[in-house]
């Protein structure tokens, strides 16, 4: 990466960061407030965190949070539970700040337990996108990764499952597994014959071998692929989803207040990791939090499927009460 060697560098680099962590502009925005490409604000974040402009840290202030932790640990049987400490304006419907909080967070916390000879899963979504965003370069030897579900949106998106699995790899020095599938194949019969490719099959012969897995969980609310204005049977999707009560979602793979999974067309066509072969995996590491999502992390908990729960404090305690 060529050196900043003038002040000029400097200050754009402290300009971009400051409107996204201080100002909380998206990505998107920067790009069209300061006439850059997406991709270069991308970039000028990337080089402001390698060159400290920005030292990403998630501050706990004088709180301690560690006996909500161990409530929840105890009531659903989990290994771990980190609390990331965020101001009540920050939690709002679907907040960028949080995104970034638990992101920074978990970033941490798959630094602190990633061991060589793992086999890291990873499936989607823009809180596993911040995690990447935050994560420092670091050799791992004999690390393998591997896409848990097949590609979901536009495949540019930082948020896809190819693309954060790629960056993992770049990130960790590691061997790669894609699986080079679309997550949603357009009838039952493209699945099959997906499924008989024998790079897909690969890529799910490592399921059972993945030692942690990294995920988001989803709320009908806010899923993108229950937006009809991209797909056009997302209307239906949603109503058979709402007449069986499901609150969410690991991977696309829906479940109810009680975790027991819900089955509607829709899984006729996926192609991903199932609920019961997430289960199967010793150290499930669930990143989420915010109001709109405390019914799907509470039955993606009562359902057994994660191990490790990353959250913030005002989720943690709707769970602890309730």
């Amino acid at each position: 990466m060529p050196r900043i060697n003038n002040a000029i560098d400097f200050r754009l680099l402290s300009k971009v960061a400051s409107l996204y962590y201080h100002q909380n502009y998206s990505q998107l925005e920067i790009a069209n407030k300061l006439n850059l490409s997406r991709p270069k604000v991308s970039r000028l974040l990337k080089e402001a965190r390698e060159r400290g402009v920005v030292r990403i840290t998630v501050n706990y202030s004088d709180k301690n949070f560690v006996d909500i932790e161990v409530k929840l640990e105890e009531k659903y049987h989990l290994k771990e539970v980190v609390i990331v400490d965020i101001d009540p304006d920050s939690y709002g419907e679907d907040s960028p700040f949080l995104k970034r909080q638990m992101g920074a967070e978990a970033a941490n916390y798959l630094q602190r337990i990633i061991t060589k000879g793992d086999v890291l899963g990873v499936t989607w979504g823009t809180t596993l996108q911040e995690m990447v965003e935050s994560i420092r370069p670091q050799q791992i030897e004999d690390l393998h990764i591997v896409q848990l579900l097949g590609g979901v949106g536009p495949p540019e998106a930082k948020a896809h499952a190819a693309d954060l699995s790629r960056r993992l790899a770049h990130l960790f020095y590691g061997t790669l597994t894609l699986l080079p599938a679309p997550g949603i194949a357009s009838n039952p019969d493209s699945k099959k014959a997906l499924l008989s490719d024998q790079q897909v099959k690969s890529a799910f012969d490592l399921f059972p071998k993945v030692t942690k897995a990294f995920v988001g969980i989803g709320s009908l609310s806010t899923n993108p692929v229950l937006d009809g204005d991209d797909n056009p049977i997302a209307p239906q999707i949603h109503r058979e989803l709402m007449e069986k009560d499901a609150v969410g979602d690991i991977s696309l793979r829906f479940f109810d207040k009680h975790g027991k999974p819900v089955k509607t067309t829709l899984q006729e066509r996926l192609i991903g990791i199932e609920l019961d072969q997430l289960k199967k995996i010793k150290n499930v590491v669930a990143i989420a939090g915010g109001k709109n999502k405390i019914d799907a992390i509470r039955g993606a908990l009562r359902g057994g499927y994660i191990d490790v729960l990353i959250t913030d404090i005002f989720t943690a305690k709707s769970l602890a009460n309730v």
